[in-house]
């Protein structure tokens, strides 16, 4: 197919948003061209593969590499139809997207993990703090982001996408191992209308995808979710601590266990490992010593005033909730939201209510709305067109959601606790952990009235 008219039959299927920067670097992948020892497979750019030397003497794939044309024999079988175009759209820290259409005409989204559990140079028998293994834990998030699907489905407003199968990563034998899919988690989705990451240039239109974005945020902030739902999931998914010393109920007590344990999973004894097994990094002696502040200071900054039920039930959070997991189609109705990957379950003072559009729409410690993760060259004009979005998100999300206002203002501490400890990536553990130490011994003097022991 010439590629003019290949562009043309991508942007009928997938617009131009959806559609990643590698996708013209990479050119078409149709399901007759996946045949041919070329391109029957897709691989990062990273580790260099010499693929003919792959065919010929049949070592173990590079990282990241599957047959594409297996997939689509499965997706085939799955879903009794033939795929008659398949696209790739992109790839992000965990997955590939690729769409698919079938022969009913369906459209199809299907995502699918680029790590292989039974990749020798990956897999890892080890197990956790809770004594689960690698695998076991992504066995588990599969079926969590598959329970959230289920549960939210009957849902109006939290528009999940609809998911037609999966299949959970499987170990297999060396001699089944010419069967490169079966470690790898697969999603199959039903693509809704519209294209993800629309921001027209009109303020009007803008206002409206704001308007149901805040009906959709609080209708998750108010889901009720069914109490073996929560003990089941809840420590399933980072950023949560694995191991509780309490019994998971929501109350301030466990609240003080959550946060703890939180603490005590990221900062172990003084020498032990700390963050990437990569990144070489030990917890020092100001890590240490800030393990022991934090630890002090969390059963002080739980409230323990105002309604507890409100504070301290669970709730469910998207993790990544914006307009880059969304589909908007062109009369700017939210049509799904999607990606819940990292989504996890936490009480309710620690809900996020951001929203990422351009930039993340979000509300400080007192409750007032605000615009993080600036742009570099935003001028004045940008930044006021901006907040008044945030005020106008925030508004909306307020009155469906009124809780949220009173939740983020009675714990801005635990928050500040939570969010720091979820924004580390790694850098530098005792600045880091240093800085969020020395201000738990300060707001610990604050609350106490007591000195620095």
């Amino acid at each position: 197919m010439a590629i003019g008219r290949w562009k043309r039959a991508v942007r009928a299927l997938f617009p131009p948003t959806m559609i990643d920067s590698d996708l013209e670097r990479l050119g078409p992948k149709s399901k007759d061209s996946i045949s041919s020892d070329d391109d029957r497979f897709w691989r990062d750019n990273l580790p260099p593969c010499d693929e003919s030397q792959l065919i010929e003497t049949q070592v173990e794939p590079p990282l990241f590499q599957f047959s594409v044309e297996d997939l689509v024999k499965e997706v085939q079988i799955k879903l009794q139809s033939v795929v008659t175009e398949t696209i790739y759209i992109g790839s992000g820290a965990n997955h590939f997207g690729l769409g698919m259409r079938l022969a009913d005409d369906r459209a199809l989204v299907v995502r699918i993990s680029r790590y292989d559990v039974n990749s020798q140079r990956l897999y890892r028998p080890t197990r956790d703090d809770a004594g689960v293994s690698r695998l076991e834990r992504m066995v588990g998030a599969v079926e969590f982001e598959v329970a959230i699907y289920n549960t939210l489905r009957s849902d109006a407003e939290v528009k999940v996408s609809r998911l037609l199968f999966h299949r959970v990563p499987v170990r297999v034998t060396p001699n089944e191992r010419h069967n490169h899919l079966m470690g790898r988690e697969l999603f199959v989705f039903e693509k809704a209308d519209g294209k993800h990451n629309v921001w027209p240039d009109n303020e009007d239109r803008n206002l409206k995808i704001l308007t149901q974005c805040a009906h959709m945020r609080a209708a998750l902030f108010n889901f009720c979710i069914p109490w073996d739902f929560a003990k089941s999931w809840l420590p399933q998914n980072s950023p949560n601590p694995k191991v509780f010393p309490t019994e998971i109920v929501p109350t301030r007590e466990f609240a003080i266990s959550f946060l703890s344990a939180k603490v005590e999973e990221m900062i172990k004894n003084e020498g032990d490992m700390i963050g990437w097994e990569s990144d070489h990094n030990v917890v020092g002696p100001i890590a240490a010593k800030a393990k022991q502040s934090l630890l002090r200071v969390i059963p002080v900054i739980l409230p323990v005033e105002g309604d507890q039920n409100a504070f301290y039930r669970f709730v469910l959070e998207h993790d990544d909730f914006g307009i880059h997991n969304m589909t908007i189609n062109d009369k700017q109705d939210v049509t799904s939201l999607f990606d819940w990957e990292t989504s996890h379950i936490v009480p309710a003072i620690l809900s996020d209510p951001r929203l990422t559009v351009w930039c993340d729409l979000a509300v400080d410690e007192e409750g007032n709305p605000i615009i993080s993760r600036l742009w570099e060259d935003m001028d004045n004009e940008r930044r006021s067109e901006f907040q008044g979005y945030a005020k106008h998100y925030w508004q909306i999300l307020s009155e469906r959601a009124p809780e949220f206002i009173s939740t983020v203002s009675a714990a801005k501490d635990a928050r500040h606790v939570w969010f720091t400890l979820k924004a580390w990536r790694g850098n530098n553990p005792e600045g880091y952990f240093g800085d969020l130490g020395t201000w738990a011994d300060r707001r610990y003097k604050e609350l106490k009235g007591v000195s620095r022991t």
